[in-house]
């Protein structure tokens, strides 16, 4: 029994033990985190979750950057696309060539709207709205919204424009101009004329400040639109204008217009071109020209006083010749201010009421010539598209007498005209003749009808004074004061240099002009006296060039400063219409060069660059 109680004990020895040991293990008491240690963990735990949304930001503006990039990328290989197929585009409107236009049209629009669906989606949007590069982006926005406007509204009307007519169906045949279909173009062009312009004027107010490539390509998208402004605006100045002074559309067919021809001798020159040394009036009805026989200066009398009344600037400057002597009456450079005075030197002379003022020279017929084939005169010598010019300011006076040459160029004038009115060549080339005399300063035409007049006035043909400081133009004008035939001699070189901005936000340019006799001084006791000048007067010896200068300045603008070769022939500074003038004299002695250098600064408000209009280059040699 004691055996059982001693094996009962064995076996209840562990359970005993364990309960043993359980009741002498350390009791654990959970102990109360302080504040700080609570503080700790939320901070750890606030800070992962603030890094974990970090990097959930920093992926989504990685992916956005990137995406953006790539729809930059795209939108940056479109618009050099569409530059590309514009580039082609302006070519073909301008050679009137509609069998390529649609095609034309059709790929630059597609490259336009393809970078217009990139800059006009969500991300660009937001992209705007970013520091430091957003206005850059509204820029970019900004220019393809704009060449998209020109792509889906203004070329479909240039397209409906040239589809209704066809350069080549211009007719210039027997005394009468045939373009018909202009009065429809009116109002395609009027839209599409206003949509470029408006385009022209959002692209060049736009700038990247911080890009350069971008400022790159803003200014390119601008001289594309400002390209393509000048063809719209022509295009439709020209259907604006021509029907009513051709007497072609409705209301002109049954009232004749008169226009006055003035047949400028650049020999001696003028600051708008040169002497007026024929005259003619030409009637135009239902777009027939009549042409009266043309009068050499000496059979209009001079007037005894003006026959306008001249500012007192216009005294100072031109002297009363101005307006009382008909050679003269392009003293000024204001070709708009000599048709005005011719039209009434012509009224009151001969009764006759004028329409508009039209003023040629030899170097206008001459290009005119080579499209419509030369001329025969009295004297066997053929006028034509390689020599008129040297033919009526220089060779002429070798073979006759001053008594002679008056009626001479008379009846030049009266033969290049008509033949350049009569002679049906190729339209084309005859159009880009009459552009290329129009650029050049041999063509100017002035109208009496004020309408008309406030459309002409935006193209160089007007030959006016800018006198708008957004427009700035400096001017470089000469006028012979020897009476001898020597400016084919004159050589005349005009260079502008941009130098830097003015403390007052105002552009400042370096104006370099070179002036040279081409006569040399062997050659000068060969030459006819009526062109060297023949004998001495006023300390001139025969073969001198002796020119005034008027130097305007750009409009709410300024003459800096000046640099003459002589010192002494700088006169002084003047006002003219609102200008800034610098007058001079120059005398120019056989084979002598002189140099002149100006600085000058334009309107403080624009930026647009700096023009030159001077006095009719001739070249004589």
């Amino acid at each position: 029994m004691s055996d059982r109680l001693d094996e009962a004990q064995s076996l209840d020895q562990p359970e005993s033990d364990e309960w043993n040991n359980e009741q002498n293990r350390p009791r654990r008491v959970r102990r109360r985190m302080s504040a700080e240690h609570i503080r700790r963990i939320k901070r750890r735990r606030r800070n992962k979750r603030i890094l974990i949304g970090v990097l959930i930001v920093l992926l989504m503006i990685a992916a956005f950057i990137g995406a953006f990039a790539w729809s930059a990328w795209n939108a940056k290989g479109e618009l050099e696309r569409a530059v590309e197929a514009a580039r082609g585009l302006q070519s073909t409107i301008a050679q009137d060539d509609a069998s390529k236009m649609g095609d034309q049209v059709s790929e630059f629009s597609k490259h336009v709207d393809n970078a217009y669906r990139q800059t006009a989606s969500p991300l660009w949007t937001v992209a705007v709205h970013m520091p430091y590069v957003g206005e850059d982006i509204g820029a970019v926005r900004t220019a393809v919204a704009a060449l998209e406007n020109i792509s889906s509204q203004a070329l479909p009307q240039l397209v409906k424009a040239a589809k209704s007519i066809d350069i080549d169906d211009i007719q210039v045949e027997n005394g009468t101009i045939g373009i018909s279909g202009l009065e429809k173009l009116q109002e395609p062009l009027q839209i599409a004329d206003d949509i470029v312009d408006d385009a022209a004027r959002e692209i060049n107010a736009t700038h990247s400040r911080h890009f350069r490539q971008i400022e790159k390509a803003l200014k390119t998208a601008g001289t594309y639109c400002s390209k393509l402004k000048d063809v719209t605006h022509t295009l439709h100045a020209v259907v604006q204008l021509v029907p009513g002074m051709l007497g072609t559309d409705g209301h002109a067919k049954d009232v004749p217009r008169n226009y006055l021809i003035l047949a400028q001798t650049n020999a001696e020159a003028r600051p708008s071109g040169g002497l007026t040394g024929a005259l003619g009036l030409v009637t135009v009805q239902g777009g027939h020209l009549s042409l009266q026989s043309f009068i050499s200066d000496t059979q209009m009398q001079l007037f005894d006083e003006p026959v306008v009344e001249l500012t007192a600037e216009e005294k100072m400057l031109f002297t009363d010749k101005l307006g009382t002597d008909i050679r003269d009456v392009n003293f000024t450079p204001d070709f708009p201010r000599t048709g005005e005075i011719a039209k009434t030197m012509w009224s009151k002379r001969f009764g006759a009421e004028v329409d508009g003022v039209i003023a040629i020279d030899p170097l206008f017929l001459q290009n005119m010539l080579a499209v419509t084939g030369g001329v025969t005169m009295s004297d066997g010598v053929v006028l034509d598209g390689t020599n008129a010019a040297q033919e009526l300011l220089n060779t002429v006076y070798a073979r006759m007498d001053a008594s002679q040459t008056d009626a001479y160029f008379a009846a030049a004038a009266q033969a290049a005209f008509t033949q350049v009115t009569q002679s049906d060549g190729d339209a084309k080339a005859y159009v880009k003749a009459l552009a290329t005399s129009a650029e050049q300063g041999h063509l100017l035409v002035w109208s009496a009808h004020e309408d008309e007049q406030d459309v002409i006035d935006d193209f160089a043909i007007s030959g006016r004074l800018v006198t708008e400081g957004a427009k700035p133009q400096v001017g470089v004008y000469v006028s012979d004061e020897t009476q001898s035939k020597m400016d084919w001699y004159l050589h005349r070189e005009v260079s502008v240099k941009f130098q830097k901005v003015a403390r007052n936000g105002a552009r400042q340019y370096t104006v370099h002009i070179k002036l040279q006799n081409l006569m040399k001084p062997e050659e000068v006791s060969s030459a006819p006296d009526y062109v060297t000048g023949g004998v001495d007067v006023d300390g001139l010896q025969p073969g001198d060039i002796k020119n005034a200068l008027f130097l305007y300045a750009p409009a709410n603008g300024r003459l800096v400063d000046w640099k003459f070769q002589n010192q002494d022939d700088f006169k002084g500074v003047t006002v003219h219409d609102g200008l800034t003038v610098g007058v001079g004299d120059v005398t120019l002695h056989p084979g002598e060069t002189y140099e002149i250098t100006l600085h000058v600064q334009s309107d403080p408000d624009t930026s647009e660059p700096l023009t030159v209009r001077q006095t009719p280059l001739i070249e004589g040699r």
